[in-house]
């Protein structure tokens, strides 16, 4: 599965290659959820994800934006070393919140008022 929604809460379950082929992919075919749904936490998790280019960036970005003017949260989870890097230098950081766990993204979400 290549992604999950439920209860306002979308996750991204990335792949070992994110690039333009599989970032295309990916928003096409979760355009109908966000475009119907309201995401009050979006989750990126790279636990599987070795390589990112730029259009990794783009996806982020992009839904970041759609989430963000709605109120909602984004975060990233499980990062390799090597993603964090490119993370860092994109600045992504001064936007998304990085997690260690999806268990951490709960306990914000809980801390937020979201779930008791």
């Amino acid at each position: 599965m290549d992604y999950q929604y439920k209860n306002g809460v979308f996750i991204y379950y990335l792949p070992q290659e994110l690039d333009h082929y599989y970032a295309d992919k990916l928003k096409r075919k979760t355009e109908n959820t966000f475009s119907k749904e309201q995401i009050n936490y979006l989750i990126f998790d790279f636990s599987n994800t070795k390589f990112m280019d730029s259009s990794g960036i783009g996806l982020i970005t992009g839904r970041f934006r759609r989430i963000h003017d709605k109120g909602g949260e984004t975060f990233v989870v499980n990062v390799s070393p090597t993603i964090d890097k490119l993370l860092k230098l994109s600045g992504i950081y001064t936007i998304i919140k990085k997690k260690n766990t999806k268990e951490d993204i709960i306990k914000e979400m809980v801390k937020g008022g979201y779930y008791e």
